[in-house]
């Protein structure tokens, strides 16, 4: 039994065996010796794609090139040995990366195929492997003549292929690569479907145990991942990862293709992470990404590929875990796959790219200026090798204009600011009406020409700012978490020109977008709590009526700031601004005489800031413990939600962007799984309020013993609210009009003085060294304390309470 019917290698080896015998014992002249080289060539070729051993290839093109070399023109069986020849160089070229085996391959092939007539059972074969040359060639070159050459060779093969032919399978799978490729070059979405259709068949048709069906899944998975991609269905992404799990699961190890089943799995795995937020696909990504980096030889031509492609994964885990050695082995990684890769090769791009990326994260991270310096050095080294009209040119323009800025925020070099300006003018320029990534692109050429007004005070720059950040919220579709980003960039920029020009329209403007970005529904947490911020800030002055709302968005956004969604770090960076904003909060709702919203604001902020600082057991961690199912599917889509909406300013040139739309829909039904979530706890015992206000009659109880007074200082206004005891709705409001903020501050300064230096100089008594014991200054504080707060309280309290007895006591 032969080979290609048992799959067994020992059939192969023997094959091998006689085949070498039966040349070794033909002379040179004999009219069969060609014939005998190329058989025996094609075991060899067999036995490379069952093995990997690279001898078997070269001694295969050996035996190929001779039996060619033997058969003169016209014989009937020279097309056959051209044809063993070229698919052996192919295969070669795709092993080793020499750009010469590729284009003899195509001269080979194409050989055959002029000394073959239409009709000949042979033509379809020979169709079939030029077509795969073809795309060889684009694939290094990128010559878009040759892809098109590629589509229409296989196409021919594929039609002139019968049904129920044996070879019908893989021309099918190879039609459906060229589709894919050309989909993924001009992205022509019939392309994509046309390269899932052939593919399906493809599987479809071959038998399960066939030596090829690893290989036909693992290039169904490809196309449904575009697809995927494109559209946003969470099928085609599922589908992708069980084909190409097949995959893997079919191929034994030591097999050549096993790490490009490997690596392609371990992309699926990682589209999987980044639509549903499960922590396990992203390690699982990982580990296939090793092992396929582990399997392959430095020597391998994809050995770059798979290095580049772990890297990214590896730094995906550290932007959603923050560790540290992730980012150094991504750096690590990228590092070595650009060193491997040949300059001239395409990929370079997307490795130089990576690295960029993976060294700027690293900068953010640790403020190594090296790490910025090469970082700017990678993107102008892949610019300068893009040409203009390549399709990742705008993203690369992009990505080292965000560099240069970065750079200029270290150094104060004007001329990386301008640069940065003029590189990310560029990448709008050159990205068409349409395309994904054009608002990203336009709102980082705002960011830029904003900062640039900052620095210099050029009107011009804050406008053409404000023209950017405009197109970029047009061009983004409602529900896209990304809009609110936008819209509060644009707000800022029209805030700083009303501040120069005083114009009312920018005035109502900036709220309308303030307002809009605060209360998104599928923006992230921290850009809405900053633009719930701003919102209130500004419409104290211009809009009063909306100061109440803005406030109440702000406040219930708090627990999903602190609890959900975002790293620790910045936690407490948003958190450490909170304190203020929920003082202002309670002033305004003073302000209205809503005194029981106050009291419940004033400890939410207390109970949300406070249980941070002091690292104290969360309502989420109180979930966990009952209910951990629901606390776990609660932080996982919150943190989609936040990582959708604050994506990187970056652009990665080896993924297709995935529409604007679709990310929008994807964002509405995370929002919808979410309120599902928490309609669930609260139903849960105990959980009914939670992330929820305590209402005034809960906090009421707190003065059963005896009043409470809770004392609120703002820029708005100083004021003490006093719950007493059996009155559960009534609180008591005595304004501290003697008492500021700043003297407050001014206090507390002191008081920090002393305590942690004893004899310096005091900011509030304003006393030199050593003129004031500490026990003066302490005297003095509390003083203030008694006259300008304690006893307003206290003549309050008497006030409002018939048999309040005040007895004062001197303070000493």
């Amino acid at each position: 039994m032969c080979f290609e019917q048992s799959g067994d290698l020992d059939d192969l080896n023997q094959s091998v065996l006689r085949k070498e015998a039966a040349v070794a014992l033909t002379p040179n002249g004999h009219p069969d010796k060609p014939s005998l080289l190329n058989s025996l060539g094609e075991s060899l070729f067999s036995r490379f794609e069952q093995l990997g051993d690279l001898d078997d290839l070269n001694q295969s093109v050996l035996r190929s090139e001779a039996a060619t070399a033997l058969t003169p023109d016209g014989h009937p069986d020279k097309p056959s040995w051209l044809n063993s020849l070229g698919m052996s160089l192919l295969k070669r070229f795709r092993q080793l990366g020499d750009l010469a085996d590729l284009n003899q391959s195509v001269l080979r092939l194409e050989a055959a195929i002029a000394l073959t007539p239409d009709g000949h059972p042979a033509k379809p074969s020979l169709l079939n492997n030029l077509g795969s040359s073809l795309l060889g060639c684009f694939e290094r070159l990128g010559d878009l003549d040759d892809l098109n050459q590629s589509v229409s060779r296989l196409e021919a093969s594929v039609a002139l292929t019968p049904d129920g032919h044996s070879a019908k399978p893989s021309r099918l799978n190879n039609l459906g690569n060229s589709l894919l490729s050309r989909f993924v070059r001009l992205g022509d979405l019939d392309d994509l479907n046309q390269s899932i259709l052939r593919k399906e068949a493809a599987v479809a048709l071959t038998p399960d145990g066939h030596p090829k069906k690893p290989s036909l899944l693992n290039n169904l998975g490809n196309s449904l991942l575009s697809r995927f991609e494109r559209l946003g269905e969470l099928d085609d992404l599922n589908q992708s990862v069980l084909r190409k799990e097949a995959a893997v699961a079919l191929t034994p190890d030591g097999h050549p293709d096993k790490p490009t089943w490997l690596n392609n799995l371990g992309e699926s795995l990682l589209s999987r992470f980044v639509r549903l937020g499960d922590l396990d696909d992203l390690n699982q990504s990982i580990l296939r990404k090793e092992a396929a980096v582990a399997f392959t030889s430095d020597s391998h031509p994809d050995k770059p590929t798979w290095l580049n492609n772990l890297g990214a994964s590896l730094l995906r885990r550290f932007e959603q875990l923050g560790d540290l050695d992730d980012l150094n082995q991504s750096v690590l990684r990228i590092e070595a796959a650009v060193a491997l890769t040949p300059d001239g090769h395409p990929d370079k791009l997307s490795s130089g790219n990576n690295l960029g990326i993976s060294l700027l994260r690293r900068f953010e991270r640790l403020g190594d200026l090296n790490d910025l310096n090469q970082s700017v050095l990678r993107f102008e080294a892949a610019v300068a090798l893009t040409p203009d009209g390549h399709p990742d040119k705008p993203s690369l323009l992009n990505n080292l204009g965000n560099s240069l800025s970065s750079r200029f925020e270290q150094l104060g070099n004007l001329d990386d600011l301008n640069q940065s300006v003029l590189r990310k003018e560029a990448a709008v320029a050159l990205t068409p009406n349409g395309h994904p990534d054009k608002p990203l692109l336009l709102n980082n050429l705002g960011s830029s020409l904003f900062r640039r007004f900052v620095q210099f005070g050029d009107l011009d720059d804050l406008n053409q700012s404000i023209l950017r950040f405009e197109a970029a919220v047009t061009l983004t579709p409602d529900g896209h978490p990304v809009k609110t980003l936008w819209l509060y960039n644009l707000g800022n920029s029209l805030l700083s020109r009303f501040e120069q020009l005083h114009d009312p329209e920018d005035s109502q403007q900036l709220l309308l977008h303030y307002t809009s970005a605060a209360c998104s529904k599928t923006g992230p947490a921290s850009v809405r709590f900053q633009a719930a911020t701003n919102w209130a800030k500004h419409a104290h002055i211009h809009q009063p009526s909306s100061v109440l709302h803005a406030y109440t968005t702000a406040i219930d956004i708090l627990p999903e700031l602190a609890w959900l969604g975002l790293s620790i770090t910045d936690r407490h960076y948003h958190l450490s601004q909170a304190g203020q904003v929920v003082r202002d909060a309670a002033s305004t709702s003073i302000a209205v005489h809503n005194y029981q919203k106050a009291v419940e604001w004033l400890d939410q902020g207390r109970s949300v800031i406070w249980g941070q600082l002091l690292n104290l057991r969360t309502p989420v961690d109180e979930l966990r413990k009952k209910h951990s199912g629901l606390a776990d599917q609660l932080v996982t889509v919150s943190t989609l939600l936040e990582s959708a909406g604050t994506r990187s300013n970056a652009v990665a040139i080896d993924t297709k962007p995935q529409s604007l739309q679709s990310i929008a829909n994807q964002a509405h039904a995370f929002v919808l799984e979410r309120d599902h979530i928490l309609k669930q706890i609260r139903e849960q015992p105990g959980f009914e309020r939670f992330l929820l206000p305590k209402p005034i009659s809960e906090l009421s109880l707190a003065a059963k013993i005896g009043p409470v007074v809770i004392i609120n200082t703002s820029e708005y206004g100083c004021d003490a609210l006093i719950l007493q005891p059996g009155l559960a709705d009534e609180v008591i409001h005595v304004p501290l009009s003697d008492f500021t903020i700043h003297k407050a501050q001014s206090l507390a300064e002191s008081l920090a003085s002393v305590v942690e230096n004893p004899g310096r100089t005091d900011r509030f008594t304003g006393c030199r060294e050593g003129d004031m014991a500490p026990d003066e200054i302490f005297s003095v504080i509390l003083s203030e304390l008694w006259v300008k707060i304690v006893q307003p309280v206290l003549n309050g309290i008497a006030t409002k309470t018939p048999g309040f007895m005040v007895k004062p006591k001197l303070l000493a």
